[in-house]
């Protein structure tokens, strides 16, 4: 029987992941923030020193990171991707799969594949969630070389799940709806079971790619998906206003480069392909 490990368990994305692979024959012990202890296959401890947590006492076969450390610093989001690489080294870790996202690619790119390079913190004006995500990438493909096991990441787009609300689309009465962006502007979307199909995929396949997309490879715009969920009368956000008069006030000093890039991440118009990772894992996402 297999076991896995599963960290950041309570996430959105990781719920219900842990029945499918019990399904699947697969058995996991479940990582969370709190006091160091073990309620069942619930193992909590500091998620930075990991490696060092004495409950967590099985080798695994498989570890599936969920966790990003998102009120902390890059430092110590870094901190326990090292702890974590540690843990893996020593249970005997065959796949690392950790969870990435497609906002570590800059938006001005015309094309966007699983073999494209992604930003780095030199030229990157994202903060927060984004900054972390590139951060933690760039380290794990500066050391995926000289790692004991495989390492997978996935890039997934938003997830959807349990009556979530789209992030792009503000519902108004009467059929209307506002879209953060243009005609044009591009969001791709992934439901969450599909997600979990996609891991069951990749434990289950010998010689994983190291990265892949998760999202349908259907080139997606915010505005025909809002007129998929039947809104009738949609009103965009005009780039002039909402993308350009920002970058001027940017280019003078007003406002910094972080917020502008919040007005920017509204126009993307790349087109994401997740060609290669439907093909590799035999797999269509919806």
């Amino acid at each position: 029987m297999i076991k896995s490990l599963l960290c950041g368990a309570s996430s959105f994305v990781a719920n219900g992941v842990e029945d499918v692979m019990r399904n699947m024959g697969i058995v996991s012990d479940m990582f969370s923030r709190g006091n160091e202890s073990r309620n069942g296959d619930i193992i909590y401890g500091n998620y930075i020193n990991i490696a060092n947590n004495k409950f967590l006492n099985d080798n695994y076969y498989i570890v599936i990171n969920f966790a990003v450390l998102k009120d902390d610093t890059v430092e110590h989001n870094i901190r326990y991707i090292k702890s974590l690489l540690k843990l893996c080294a020593e249970k005997n870790v065959k796949k690392l799969i950790h969870f990435s996202t497609i906002m570590n690619y800059n938006y001005h790119l015309p094309s966007i594949n699983e073999k494209t390079d992604i930003e780095t913190l030199k030229n990157t004006s994202k903060r927060g969630y984004a900054e972390i995500k590139i951060a933690v990438d760039n380290y794990l493909l500066s050391v995926k070389d000289s790692l004991p096991f495989e390492l997978i990441l996935v890039r997934p787009g938003y997830v959807l799940a349990d009556n979530r609300p789209c992030p792009f689309i503000k519902p108004l009465p009467c059929g209307f709806a506002v879209i953060k962006g243009d005609k044009k502007s591009r969001q791709p979307i992934v439901k969450r079971e599909d997600i979990h199909e996609a891991l069951i995929k990749i434990i289950n396949i010998e010689n994983n790619d190291v990265v892949y997309h998760f999202f349908p490879n259907d080139k997606m715009t915010k505005y025909r998906y809002a007129k998929l969920l039947g809104y009738k009368h949609i009103i965009v956000l005009p780039k002039l206003i909402f993308k350009y008069v920002p970058l001027l006030l940017m280019k003078i000093g007003i406002m910094p480069k972080p917020l502008y890039s919040r007005f920017d991440g509204m126009y993307i118009e790349s087109d994401f392909s997740s060609e290669r990772t439907e093909d590799k894992l035999s797999i269509k996402f919806n």
